[in-house]
């Protein structure tokens, strides 16, 4: 029984013995180094609107939901910034009801943000009373709303002011450079009778017998009608055998006008792009949120008999890639949809010349709400406002979110592109607007340790 204890006293100091050993050993082993991991953040910026289409300044950090290619991407932090003019804080309390308070002087390492505005006249799309009133507008917004820190350039389709290819906050070398811009071209004309339009030509190449009924009826002086495959004299019952001759030589000249016309309408349109086009490329090194308010009379899109599909698709890239939002703005103002009375026309017992009038508005419309919508901007239309317009819009654009995240920028690969998507948890009332297309993140990221 003895032995038995002695065995047992000596088992529990081995145990001891051993213990004490392992702990020592551990106490001994060098301490694990630590991973160092790069950490890319990213920057983005996003506005949010009510039904009115005023700022909504109360969004907190959580509300927001952030997608990249359609994954959820944590927020990490987010401030609102606000950059204007005392003009701007005017309208902003305006629009919340609010007395207009004059903002805390900023820490001297943290400055007031500037803007960025790059003002491009399509004067190759602009008629003469048109560019008159786009420049009184530029020039109001110069004088009421750029404060001292916005950096302005001013361009033009047709390079007739080439002389500010550089930004600047110098106002009055502005003012004097928007006194230089005049009428330049007075876009699509056909000098037939009645005068044929981009829209009513586009319409002819696109086989409508409507606008061809139109035109073949002002040849021939009479109303006619395209049915079952060939022209019917409304004016008479009685068979003319030379009617059906006369009418396939007009609507062969017709189609020869309307030809004509595209062709032109489809050289000019390449002039406008390829300079907002080559403006896009060469503000991409710019740093920071930047603006194109695009104001132009509008021009018909020709996709059948252009690439034009693929030149919007190279803007909306470019705009991405150069962090530009494009606002465009209709310089005709106010467009009714009714045919001119000025002009004269042909006999038009269907309503036809109506009908093209109506299609003239939204044809010349496609290329501005394309130019706006796929850049994350807005098309803004029907006002004779102008100077209204582009002050409004210019204050509207001055308040945003910036959502910061992180990404590890060993993932991303130079040349793939991805898309950001933004809204507001639970509140489909309100709008996000956040730049469209698609983005190399490799080129956004700002490396941490």
């Amino acid at each position: 029984m003895g032995l038995f204890k002695w065995e047992r006293k000596i088992a529990f100091l081995l145990l001891c013995a051993n213990f004490a050993f392992t702990s020592n050993s551990q106490a001994q082993k060098p301490p694990t180094q630590k991973i160092r991991v790069n950490v890319g953040l990213v920057q983005t910026d996003v506005m949010v609107f009510d039904k009115q289409g005023h700022f909504v300044p109360d969004i907190e950090m959580n509300q927001f939901e952030l997608r990249v290619d359609g994954k959820v991407q944590p927020v990490e932090f987010f401030e609102m910034v606000s950059a204007g003019s005392a003009h701007d804080r005017q309208i902003w309390a305006r629009a919340e009801g609010q007395p207009a308070r004059e903002p805390s002087q900023p820490p001297a390492k943290a400055p007031n943000p500037g803007r960025t505005l790059l003002i491009f006249l399509d004067d190759w799309h602009m008629a003469a009373d048109n560019t008159i009133r786009s420049r009184d507008a530029a020039t109001n917004l110069l004088n009421t709303s750029m404060g001292p820190d916005d950096r302005v350039g001013i361009y033009s389709a047709s390079g007739q002011l080439a002389a500010m290819q550089v930004l600047t906050n110098d106002k009055s070398a502005l003012l004097a450079l928007l006194e230089k811009y005049n009428f330049k071209n007075p876009g699509v004309l056909d000098m037939g009778s009645p005068p044929m339009t981009e829209a009513q030509a586009l319409l002819i190449e696109q086989n409508d017998h409507l606008a061809l009924a139109y035109f073949v009826g002002a040849i021939l002086g009479k109303p006619v009608a395209y049915e079952l495959g060939r022209w019917r004299d409304l004016s008479s019952r009685i068979m003319d055998y030379n009617f059906y001759g006369n009418a396939t030589r007009a609507e062969r000249d017709t189609r020869r006008r309307a030809r004509s016309l595209v062709e032109t309408s489809i050289a000019i349109a390449a002039r406008t792009l390829s300079a907002l086009r080559d403006l896009l490329h060469a503000a991409e090194e710019l740093p920071g949120r930047k603006f194109v308010f695009f104001l132009s009379d509008g021009f018909v899109l020709q996709y059948s008999r252009s690439d034009i599909a693929a030149r919007l698709t190279d803007l909306t890239t470019a705009s991405a890639r150069a962090g530009i939002l494009i606002y465009t703005l209709d310089s005709r103002g106010l467009v009714t949809g009714t045919p001119d009375a000025k002009t004269s026309g042909a006999p038009d017992p269907h309503g036809n010349r109506a009908y093209m009038a109506a299609n003239e508005v939204s044809a010349a419309w496609d290329v501005l709400n394309a130019l706006a919508a796929d850049t994350g901007g807005r098309f803004l239309k029907n006002t004779n406002a102008l100077d209204t317009a582009l002050i409004t819009t210019l204050t509207e654009i001055s308040r945003y979110y910036l959502l910061g995240w992180y990404i590890d920028p060993e993932k991303l690969r130079p040349g793939k592109y991805s898309t950001i998507k933004a809204s507001i948890k639970g509140r489909s009332d309100l709008s996000v607007r956040v730049r469209q297309g698609s983005l190399d993140l490799s080129k956004l990221v700002q490396d941490k340790k």
